[in-house]
């Protein structure tokens, strides 16, 4: 996937999340946003998959809500297995006996849903999390582009931002930070939402084209980098 494509679609997700509006949290908010961008009916993120600490932060519906508590319960699916191998996995109900019967047969039982994947977000080394979609009717999504926004929001939901590189733009931790609060700043006041949706999206963003968020803020400032208006800014960053 090259950069247009990653900016093109990062602008999408910055828009989608800002419709929402700040009333729902930001990770229903990035649920409803991936399923806008690469279809499914419903979704869920879930942290630290298979782990004593794993937490579900949303599902879209009741539907998204029950498939993740058969696969806790049950201890398998293809979110425990795409949190386990780091790579999207995918059944078909109808179809599909073998890999996780217990699975397959309970999620059968609930109406409306044909087809389950599940992409691991993998912001850093290693997946923090998977990001489960069911649909009922409809393909499959791209995966270079489901991998992509899964990786990408994994990034927006890590609370402690990379630390910054310092350069002969960067003389300081000072300046650092004031650049990346003046960045944070000017998207917030781009598409009206809150500060914390502003930094999440520039994590997004660094994470995404392999840069520093004090470079990111760096590009937003002098103006090389926007995350709204129309489709003449999807293409407007540089790496």
């Amino acid at each position: 996937m090259d950069q247009v494509d990653r900016t093109t679609l990062l602008a999408r997700l910055a828009r989608q999340i800002a419709e929402y509006g700040p009333d729902e949290a930001l990770e229903t908010r990035l649920c409803r946003a991936y399923l806008a961008i690469v279809g499914g009916d419903g979704a869920a993120i879930t942290l630290s998959y298979t782990e004593p600490s794993r937490v579900t932060l949303c599902a879209t519906d009741d539907v998204a809500a029950r498939l993740e508590d058969l696969q806790d319960v049950l201890g398998e699916g293809p979110g425990p297995a795409a949190y386990k191998a780091e790579t999207a996995m995918t059944t078909d109900l109808r179809v599909d006996r073998g890999r996780w019967p217990l699975f397959t047969d309970a999620a059968r039982m609930v109406p409306g849903v044909r087809t389950v994947y599940a992409v691991p977000m993998r912001p850093g080394e290693h997946a923090i999390g998977v990001l489960t979609v069911h649909l009922n009717v409809g393909d499959l999504p791209d995966g270079d582009h489901a991998q992509f926004l899964a990786d990408a929001i994994g990034a927006a939901l890590m609370k402690d931002p990379p630390p910054p590189v310092e350069s002969d733009l960067d003389p300081g931790p000072w300046s650092t930070r004031a650049q990346i609060h003046q960045a944070t700043g000017m998207v917030l006041m781009q598409l009206g939402i809150s500060p914390t949706d502003a930094m999440a999206l520039m994590r997004a963003h660094a994470f995404s084209h392999s840069v520093t968020l004090a470079e990111v803020a760096d590009q937003i400032t002098s103006r090389r980098l926007r995350f709204s208006d129309d489709a003449d800014h999807d293409a407007e960053s540089e790496s």
